[in-house]
């Protein structure tokens, strides 16, 4: 299992929202679906990540944990209050074509989370935006390591857990950490000593046998 810190070099820096070993379970009829498993993720405000993972490995469970939609089956989830003068909610989705007006749409109502599924090109480089100028936190899933690449750092999850994150990264680093989670990108450096879990950290990238 692996704990992401989204800021864990930044001092004074307001938890938003924290999962610790959030298992989330669906009955189906063929069987059990393990949609998450053992996730523990703190999600800073000021801080943007980006989720990603082949095939349906708990992107869209993920985010909904974060907004409280959903409930995990076990684990801890722990939820800061809404914004700062009490109106506004914890956590706001983006949605729509429109990348930069259903951001400020979402901004407007002065949430601490900003949360995006699928999050198009223009919906990451107006997050980015919204990150850097509020100092909101945000979260989105996406498929494309060009979108993945605006993020502070990219969580990978296999089959509903996490097993890895590069920060810092562009989109070729991206693309080939995606590439190697299928089969865990963390297994390249198993033996190299403790690698850095600090997504603020520009030298984590899964490609680098320096991180050790």
């Amino acid at each position: 299992m692996m704990h992401v810190d989204s800021s864990q070099s930044v001092e004074r820096v307001s938890e938003v929202v924290a999962l610790e070993n959030v298992t989330k379970i669906y009955e189906t009829r063929p069987g059990t679906i393990y949609a998450l498993r053992n996730v523990s993720l703190v999600v800073r405000e000021g801080v943007f990540l980006a989720v990603m993972g082949e095939g349906s490995p708990g992107k869209t469970t993920l985010l909904k944990c974060l907004s409280g939609e959903i409930q995990p089956s076990s684990g801890v989830v722990r939820r800061a209050p809404g914004s700062g003068d009490g109106r506004g909610p914890l956590a706001s989705w983006v949605s729509g074509p429109d990348g930069a007006g259903s951001v400020a749409a979402a901004v407007a109502l002065g949430p601490r989370l900003l949360l995006a599924d699928e999050a198009s090109e223009e919906s990451g480089a107006a997050l980015r935006r919204a990150v850097k100028g509020h100092g909101v936190a945000a979260v989105m899933s996406t498929s494309a390591p060009t979108v993945a690449a605006c993020a502070d750092a990219v969580v990978f999850l296999r089959d509903g857990g996490v097993v890895d994150m590069v920060a810092g990264a562009g989109p070729e680093v991206i693309s080939d950490c995606l590439e190697r989670s299928g089969r865990s990108c963390q297994d390249r450096g198993r033996g190299a000593g403790h690698r850095s879990q600090d997504p603020e950290d520009p030298r984590r990238n899964c490609t680098d046998p320096s991180l050790s």
